[in-house]
């Protein structure tokens, strides 16, 4: 029986491993809806590890245009760091040099691994 990805990923009684893996399947699927429920995920998951995780498989998904929402959001919001970084590297990854302006606000940052985070996800972008 296949399992339901999108139903596993929200599914709090389940293990974070359970969700983790659960977002690296919807990566794959890298549909619209399978964005929308890793951006559902992702600002309704209590585990910052989870959190990261999920960051990252948006910006593996393959879809720019939804998951930069999302992880846009999740840079400006979410109040734990790693959570930010990894943000900030998956919209890197996605490609975009449109999001050059915005990940530019980041560079000065107080918090160093943001700052860092900002100056990867550049470069990155310069290669594409």
């Amino acid at each position: 029986m296949e399992k339901n990805w999108r139903e596993i990923i929200t599914n709090l009684n389940l293990t974070k491993e359970e969700r983790i893996q659960a977002s690296f399947h919807l990566e794959n699927a890298g549909d619209d809806e399978s964005v929308r429920i890793m951006g559902k995920a992702l600002f309704s998951e209590p585990s910052p590890i989870v959190r990261h995780e999920i960051a990252f498989s948006l910006g593996e998904s393959c879809n720019p245009k939804l998951a930069s929402k999302y992880l846009m959001k999740a840079i400006e919001e979410d109040e734990n760091i790693f959570v930010r970084h990894e943000a900030i590297l998956a919209l890197a990854t996605l490609g975009k040099k449109e999001f050059i302006p915005f990940i530019k606000k980041y560079i000065n940052s107080p918090e160093l691994e943001i700052a860092e985070s900002a100056e990867i996800a550049l470069q990155r972008l310069e290669q594409t």
